[in-house]
């Protein structure tokens, strides 16, 4: 493989994924983290790829637009392609309590499961 994409939010978190990209890195593969979710999990895919040696690209999908912009009080800093990684404590971004309040918009996810309970992507 020329890379792996692992999901920071199902492979156990950043030390599920730091532990991932350690093995891809003792094969000489690259490192593009999966991120389809939301400025948080992009937060902290940009936390793990600033201490990987193997990170090859960030998968981005556009938080510009609500809801998912109302999230952070402050949004990741975006310039010439590149997310600048944050320097606050924890993941480095302060999440918008208030926005935690707005109602819920429940979806229906058919989400498979292995026989072993783990959660499988398609």
């Amino acid at each position: 493989a020329s890379y792996v994409r692992p999901d920071l939010c199902l492979c156990g978190g950043l030390s599920g994924c730091k532990k991932v990209a350690a093995m891809a890195e003792a094969h000489h593969v690259k490192v593009i983290p999966h991120n389809p979710l939301s400025p948080i999990s992009t937060a902290a895919c940009v936390q793990l790829d600033a201490c990987i040696p193997n990170f090859a690209l960030q998968e981005y999908t556009g938080e510009s637009e609500p809801p998912k912009s109302e999230l952070l009080l402050k949004p990741l800093e975006l310039k010439e392609g590149y997310i600048t990684v944050p320097d606050g404590p924890g993941l480095g971004v302060e999440i918008n309590e208030e926005a935690l309040k707005m109602p819920e918009d429940p979806k229906v996810l058919d989400t498979p499961i292995g026989f072993d309970g783990s959660v499988q992507d398609r």
